[in-house]
């Protein structure tokens, strides 16, 4: 995809792309290929490539949420996606990116000051862990970081009531949501909104909002081996 399609399409989501938003995306796509060649971040460094499966992917979450002035928490961003895109286009909203793979964030840290992004924090370890954290969060992301009864066990704890759980998912997410009644269930989620975005090469993300309409009971989440060995 080429720089002028990745600004229309942007631009069909209802963002704004001036030059200097697009200017650190560029700094952005050159750090993940010169990084990637240090460490695995991703199998996408081609820049063509990472403006349509990462930047523009990543936004397609905007369609269904609105990040302004929110506070926002990114489960397994690995390189930085969707959470660092998220906080560059949305500069009043702040977004702690969450990975247990601690070297991937001297990455993150070089991209956060080469883009300037004040609005970005980080959380090393395990998001079951995350207890200070609980029902502090507006809304709770994640692409691609486990299946989807998984993840709403471990983002929902730390939703605030009638906040969001949103998760990025591809052209299987209606079965993950079929597989998840029992989680959304015990979770006490409610499905708001879902929508299906096919991307310019073709490929399909469906992104699913669910908001959270009880206090979560303090058994959840469960220890992380037990949330493998048996999921909601």
């Amino acid at each position: 995809m080429n720089l002028d399609d990745f600004k229309k399409a942007v631009a069909s989501y209802g963002l704004d792309i001036d030059e200097d938003r697009l200017q650190k995306l560029l700094t952005y796509a050159s750090l993940l290929k010169e990084w990637n060649e240090k460490m695995n971040l991703t199998s996408i460094v081609e820049k063509e490539e990472v403006f349509e499966k990462h930047f523009l992917d990543s936004l397609t979450s905007t369609l269904v949420y609105d990040f302004k002035d929110k506070k926002v928490a990114d489960i397994g961003s690995g390189a930085g996606f969707p959470g660092m895109v998220i906080a560059l286009f949305f500069p009043t909203s702040h977004v702690t990116l969450i990975d247990a793979t601690k070297k991937k964030f001297l990455f993150l840290e070089e991209a956060k000051k080469a883009l300037d992004l004040q609005n970005v924090s980080f959380h090393v370890g395990r998001v079951e862990d995350m207890k200070k954290e609980r029902e502090t969060f507006d809304c709770v992301i994640s692409r691609g970081f486990a299946a989807m009864n998984i993840f709403l066990e471990v983002a929902t704890p730390l939703v605030k009531m009638n906040g969001i759980v949103l998760a990025m998912k591809g052209p299987k997410g209606e079965e993950e949501l079929h597989a998840s009644l029992n989680a959304e269930q015990k979770l006490s989620l409610h499905l708001r909104k879902k929508e299906t975005t096919l991307l310019p090469d073709g490929a399909t993300r469906m992104n699913f909002t669910f908001e959270k309409t009880r206090h979560t009971p303090e058994r959840f989440p469960r220890p992380w081996a037990e949330i493998q060995k048996k999921p909601l």
